[in-house]
């Protein structure tokens, strides 16, 4: 079913080092996975979610555990947390050779087509999507 992802792309080191690639897949929302893929293959372009596992500076732009940064301070703080990372419904992304405007206005236009219902965020410099809801929504940070 995943063809153009890699599961390091989707969670932190810490994660894929304590439950390999088997399991790992299996914290996913199956429709986050199947609307990853359908972007993917529409847009023709590649889609960067993490890049630790090629030296690069994002970790916690998939699936957020208790150890990523994002979550652990809000922990120390006492905050509740439960955002679509944390659930394995939520990516954040950035597609080569678009703005993150091009591809949330791209997404709008698609919605019917894409697979299953999707929240996007608005106002950001990278692309929120997640399957949250059952219907298309987008929200402000």
């Amino acid at each position: 079913m995943i063809e153009n992802f890699i599961i390091q792309e989707l969670v932190s080191e810490n994660v894929f080092k304590k439950y390999g690639e088997d399991i790992c897949w299996a914290f996913f929302d199956q429709k986050l996975l199947i609307n990853l893929e359908f972007i993917r293959r529409e847009l023709d372009r590649p889609i960067t979610v993490n890049t630790w596992h090629i030296g690069g500076r994002f970790s916690q732009r998939g699936l957020r555990e208790n150890t990523s940064q994002l979550v652990y301070d809000k922990t120390v703080r006492n905050k509740t947390y439960l955002s679509a990372h944390v659930l394995g419904k939520g990516v954040d992304f950035d597609v080569k050779g678009m703005t993150a405007a091009a591809v949330r206005s791209w997404l709008i236009s698609n919605r019917h087509r894409i697979p299953y219902p999707f929240r996007i965020e608005e106002d950001v410099d990278w692309v929120h999507l997640d399957v949250m809801t059952y219907k298309f929504k987008t929200f402000k940070p």
